[in-house]
């Protein structure tokens, strides 16, 4: 086989959702024999994931948006690595992707994994025409997202390939031990009701808004002291955990309200959870997290939107609420409280089968691996 990597382009300093399935892939492909490599900065969490991964990795300047910069480091990326693919999640390194093709002459298939936006704004000029006919896909991980894309992009909608996320069934599953374990560490009871959230812990993510709509003095958890709420994850701007603490105290919850760092055996966290709750306010297309947490068993409450609604049946494997909606977030969070035990655990197994028959981890490196031989791609 080739020593051609496919190249995964991450040229960020974060390490959320998106730059997690990113090596994720990566390293499903170094497992199958594929060279894969990451490209990014040197000073980033992702360069510190790929040592730990130990996932090769390629030095690329942080790109945000449209730095100059990012045009020499795609032809220097073309020269000296010569991709056999190149795979990318955010439009703008469209540009230099394609500079690179032009200045190197090497016609290296491009792949764009669709994760940031909805396919919103309107790419249909004559600049986006060209970028698109030299594109091999666009995979977006909701049909939500590529039916925007379809319409307001100036693409063949062959071209548009969606692949729902996957989950590793095998390390997300329900686990007593390990929920004993994290109940241990942060000091709480097996009889104890346990609601999580994982990634990052950003205003944005609904973190304070599901702290107060559980434990406000009209909130669905007000007055219950066997009720908890965890956050696993970074915060997005220092201060913003102590602001948390401090409200969580104002309210009279300081011991009920936990707050650990990411980690990389996050699968502990979501065994020990009854409940996963996803208070987040901007439109997000697709939450992958929420497909972790039901591979542990785990029901979620996410808001009714976007390729969210994609994810489970409301009051089958979960429930949903209205987006933006405090009054209904407290509706459907008083309906868990409320639920039996019993009741909790069968539907959290009916998310659990859901993730096992509809969204494996194995499956969706097939449809994967099946696009990059359709589009060229050597040797996969």
């Amino acid at each position: 086989m080739s020593d051609r990597p496919i190249v995964i382009l991450l040229p960020y300093l974060s390490c959320s959702g998106l730059e997690l399935f990113g090596l994720r892939f990566a390293q499903d492909l170094l497992a199958r024999g594929i060279p894969a490599v990451v490209a990014a900065p040197d000073d980033s969490l992702i360069a510190g994931q790929c040592y730990d991964r130990k996932i090769p990795r390629w030095e690329f300047p942080e790109t945000k948006k449209y730095e100059p910069w990012s045009f020499p480091a795609c032809s220097k990326m073309f020269l000296e690595l010569e991709p056999r693919a190149v795979i990318a999640f955010r439009t703008q390194m469209m540009y230099p992707i394609h500079y690179a093709r032009l200045r190197t002459g090497k016609r290296v298939p491009f792949f764009l994994f669709y994760r940031i936006g909805a396919g919103n704004y309107y790419r249909n000029d004559p600049i986006h025409r060209r970028l698109f006919r030299y594109l091999s896909a666009v995979v977006p991980n909701a049909d939500h997202v590529k039916n925007k894309i379809c319409k307001y992009w100036a693409i063949d909608s062959e071209k548009v390939v969606c692949i729902k996320s996957g989950v590793d069934t095998r390390r997300y599953r329900p686990d007593p031990a390990l929920r004993s374990s994290l109940r241990k560490e942060i000091g709480i009871g097996e009889g104890d009701f346990l609601i999580g959230s994982t990634g990052r812990i950003h205003p944005e993510k609904g973190s304070e808004i599901l702290l107060r709509a559980l434990f406000a003095s009209d909130g669905a958890a007000a007055g219950r002291k066997d009720v908890h709420l965890l956050y696993v994850g970074r915060e997005y701007e220092p201060g913003y955990i102590d602001h948390l603490n401090s409200v969580a105290a104002q309210l009279g919850v300081a011991q009920q309200f936990h707050i650990i760092p990411f980690r990389n055996d996050i699968e502990t966290v979501y065994s020990a959870l009854d409940l996963f709750a996803f208070a987040v306010t901007s439109h997000e297309t697709y939450a992958y997290v929420t497909l972790e947490a039901m591979a542990s068993g785990v029901v979620p409450v996410v808001p009714h939107i976007g390729g969210m609604k994609e994810m489970y049946t409301d009051g089958v494997e979960g429930w949903f609420f209205e987006h933006r909606n405090t009054e209904s977030l407290k509706k459907v969070l008083t309906k868990a409280l409320t639920s039996s035990k019993k009741e909790l655990v069968a539907m959290g197994g009916l998310a659990r089968q859901r993730i096992v028959e509809k969204a494996s981890w194995k499956a969706m490196m097939e449809t994967y691996l099946d696009l990059f031989r359709r589009c060229g791609v050597d040797q996969v």
